[in-house]
């Protein structure tokens, strides 16, 4: 009698837990707003201006590739890389390997014929996380990650860190920009990538990330892709790279007039939520979860005040 007693009070108090979060889960769903909604009603106050020195324009036949760069996870790489691209380094190269659903690589094919320019370096250490005594004030994607402690985003940026808030590193997202890399980690230099398939997670920390695309992706996806899974070179002639200049350097009129959400903003914290429980009359499961990947960080054309 004492253990049926037990059973049907066990099955009381998950009755009732069940009946809780179904209300909470209801009321929810029932309280925010789409994600739509949110972006289209945040204040000017939750947007920020790209920052034009900390950006670079790859100049495609099809159009303008906008890649915002990662000053404070990856410095050198940053420095680097606008070094090389002010030397031309990078024009009239190719998105030489173009593997669907995972990659587009590109710059010049051969570094190692290339005259030593006079700044920037054509290899350079790695960076693949940073390590901070100060922790990043990051606005934090409360879920389980399982390549990461925590995961989050910081400036625009999806990021991973240690469980004691010190190692650090940018998550390789849909859109993230990266440095490739022989099996010598201190090979990259020249190598650049853009993820243009789903998240390849299993690369963090394996690359250094140090920036991500935030206008054009189009332009990559329409590239011609390699045939060969592993990327063979049968694209060399293709994909022309014209030039790939540092944002600051272009005539203002030249500069594309961009604005990202600020990640630590309010609006950013309520997306977040948003895409946590979609919404509307088409949804009838709503998860209640989400990973940093599947939370893109929403960009517009600068509104004239």
């Amino acid at each position: 009698m004492q253990n049926k007693t037990i059973i049907i009070l066990s099955l009381l108090v998950l009755s009732s837990c069940a009946q809780k979060n179904s209300v909470k889960n209801s009321s929810n769903l029932s309280d925010h707003k789409t994600p739509y909604e949110i972006v289209e009603k945040a204040p000017q106050s939750d947007w920020r201006d790209l920052d034009q020195e900390n950006s670079l324009y790859i100049k495609l036949e099809s159009g303008m590739v906008v890649v915002e760069l990662a000053k404070d996870y990856a410095p050198n790489h940053v420095q680097n890389t606008k070094a090389l691209a002010r030397e031309g380094i990078f024009d009239n190269t190719s998105f030489y390997r173009v593997i669907d659903g995972f990659v587009a690589q590109g710059g010049p094919m051969n570094p190692e014929k290339l005259t030593k320019p006079k700044n920037g370096n054509l290899s350079i250490d790695a960076e693949f996380s940073i390590k901070t005594e100060k922790p990043f004030n990051i606005t934090a994607i409360e879920e389980f990650d399982g390549y990461a402690d925590e995961t989050g985003f910081y400036k625009g940026f999806a990021v991973g860190r240690s469980a004691d808030k010190k190692d650090n590193w940018l998550l390789h997202c849909y859109r993230a920009f990266a440095m490739g890399r022989a099996n010598d980690v201190n090979s990259g230099g020249t190598e650049l990538y853009a993820v243009i398939g789903n998240a390849q997670r299993y690369l963090d920390k394996n690359t250094t990330v140090f920036g991500r695309v935030v206008a054009g992706m189009e332009h990559l996806q329409a590239l011609k892709r390699s045939s060969g899974l592993n990327g063979s070179v049968d694209v060399t002639n293709e994909n022309k790279i014209i030039s790939i200049q540092v944002g600051s350097d272009l005539e203002e009129s030249e500069q594309l007039q961009l604005q990202i959400m600020d990640t630590a903003s309010q609006s950013f914290r309520d997306l977040i939520q948003s895409r946590k429980n979609r919404k509307g009359e088409w949804f009838v499961d709503a998860k209640n979860y989400i990973d940093a990947c599947s939370v893109p960080v929403p960009s517009r054309l600068k509104i004239n005040q």
